[in-house]
Order: C-alpha cells, then sequence, then structure tokens
C-alpha cells in the first residue's frame, strides 16, 4: 500500500476520491494513527529514478513525512534510492 500525507495533497489540488470502504490504519512503528482510517485516495504518477508508473496513493496523516511507497512497488520496480 501507498500513502500520501493530506498536507501534500492539499497543497498541490490533487482531485481526491472517496473508498467504498473504511479502512483502518496503524503506523509503520506499531502505534495507532491519529486519522483511525482512510477513507479517500488520489491516483498519482509517482517517479522514483527511471522507474514511472501510475499509483493509489491511499490519504492519511504521515506526521512530517510527504509519502510511503509500499513495498509492493519496491519489490517490483527495485528502485536505486539514495538513502
Amino acid at each position: 500500500m501507498n500513502f500520501i500525507n493530506r498536507v501534500v495533497m492539499e497543497n498541490n489540488n490533487l482531485v481526491i476520491y472517496k473508498l467504498a470502504n473504511l479502512y483502518y490504519i496503524i503506523n509503520a512503528d506499531g502505534t495507532p494513527n491519529k486519522v483511525e482510517y482512510i477513507t479517500e485516495y488520489i491516483r498519482a504518477y509517482v517517479k522514483i529514478g527511471l522507474h514511472r508508473m501510475t499509483q493509489y496513493l491511499f490519504v492519511t496523516n504521515l506526521g512530517n513525512k510527504k509519502m510511503i511507497i509500499g513495498y509492493l512497488y519496491l519489490y517490483k520496480h527495485n528502485p536505486n534510492i539514495n538513502w
């Protein structure tokens, strides 16, 4: 699953879609997310290095992070990331 911070989504005037079902979420560190449920998503063109793909990004509160790219994207594309 991929996530985008609500602040980033709002600052960039991205088109938002409502989910048919709510998704309860917890943070990557196991703590409850302040939002608790994901109710919206966006479709975005994600580019990491030479890898480009349209992705669904679930809108939530990510604190000081802009985006979280999920395992499936990273596994499929195996981008070279300079940490």
